[in-house]
């Protein structure tokens, strides 16, 4: 996600995807809170050239999650037509988990950019959030879910579960401990 509207030079473009795979290796090994600048380095790149294309260490974490939010709003939006609306909701959860839990920290910055949508990561999540509201509206009209628990509430509550990175889902059991909770039988 280059802030720029002109289109890339080669050079610019070839350092942009630098950078960006770089931030996923690095935030693999130390988490998203590693200093901006070992990202820089990471890449073989100044940090002027990092802060071009990235002004904010915000702004590379949306633009590696973005394939994740991607894939969760098109899987909620597939998932609206199920039959089972509790099965639905429960396999669009886990994935939500699963990609929260992706590099050490992101569930924690997704979690508290959902209810601040002025920040970068809250604006890249709209579509995503959107869709698992609809999903999960369906679920509160077929009485499958609790009715005093909001979309955006229990996604923030998924997000702040511990996470094991070794399997790449929260610390068994609690999501199913919240699964549990929500599920109206």
């Amino acid at each position: 996600m280059a802030f720029d509207t002109k289109p890339m030079r080669a050079d610019a473009r070839r350092n942009y995807e630098a950078i960006l795979a770089a931030g996923k290796i690095v935030y693999a090994r130390s988490g998203v809170d590693v200093p901006f600048e070992e990202v820089a380095r990471q890449a073989g790149v100044g940090q002027g050239t990092l802060y071009r294309h990235f002004p904010a260490r915000e702004h590379l974490f949306v633009a590696i999650m973005q394939e994740r939010v991607d894939l969760l709003e098109a899987k909620a939006r597939e998932l609206l037509d199920a039959p089972d609306v509790w099965a639905a909701l429960t396999t669009w959860l886990d994935l939500y988990d699963r990609s929260a839990a992706q590099y050490r920290g992101m569930s924690s910055r997704v979690g508290e950019a959902l209810a601040d949508d002025t920040s970068p990561v809250a604006t890249a999540c709209a579509p995503m959030k959107a869709g698992f509201a609809e999903l999960f509206e369906r679920a509160r009209r077929e009485g499958a879910v609790r009715l005093d628990v909001t979309a955006t509430q229990l996604l923030t509550l998924i997000g702040a579960l511990p996470k094991d990175q070794a399997r790449g889902t929260s610390v068994q059991p609690y999501l199913a401990l919240v699964l549990d909770g929500l599920h109206r039988v």
